[in-house]
């Protein structure tokens, strides 16, 4: 059976908003440490829509910081698993469209023995937590203040108890929360 990877980040006020986070060498580097514990990625469109208008081009054209680049290319190689129920294609290179169920497409891609990291999204997220999915849980914490935005795992209607496993700072400011789910 495969393990669930949550990553997102987070500002001091809840807000989820990539555009929102602190994105430096440091952090890149947290992420594709992740990336290497996986087998491919799980997306919801709005976040997938928000990566594809980036990170292809910078992997195609390796412009941009070496971190970033690498990072790209990580990314650019990685199966991505899209839920979306309005997009009929992807065209970014490795992605594949799921227009199933949440319930019932991770559970299928887990038994695979497939580990895969959700980076992002609050709504897919809190689908994943509300389901009982996700195995681990890395929250980014921003040392910002947002003002607006989506929240946290919005939408969760039960009590989520969770443990500390792990926390680490960073340069920026940022502090990395690992968390596992009480069973």
């Amino acid at each position: 059976m495969g393990r669930l990877i949550l990553q997102m980040n987070v500002t001091l006020d809840g807000c989820c908003d990539h555009r929102q986070a602190i994105a430096d060498e440091e952090l890149h580097q947290y992420s594709e440490d992740l990336m290497d514990q996986t087998d491919g990625g799980l997306f919801g469109r709005k976040i997938y829509q928000l990566m594809e208008s980036a990170w292809p081009a910078i992997a195609s054209s390796g412009e941009g910081p070496p971190y970033m680049v690498d990072f790209a290319r990580k990314l650019d190689r990685i199966p991505k698993y899209v839920f979306s129920r309005t997009l009929d294609h992807l065209s970014w290179q490795n992605s594949f469209l799921l227009k199933g169920p949440v319930s019932e497409e991770v559970p299928k891609l887990l038994a695979e023995g497939k580990n895969l990291l959700v980076n992002g999204g609050p709504g897919l997220g809190s689908t994943l937590a509300q389901l009982g999915l996700v195995d681990d849980y890395h929250f980014l914490v921003q040392p910002i203040v947002a003002g607006a935005g989506p929240r946290l795992l919005e939408g969760i209607t039960e009590r989520l108890n969770l443990k500390l496993t792990d926390t680490q700072r960073f340069g920026s400011g940022v502090v990395a929360l690992r968390y596992v789910p009480v069973r």
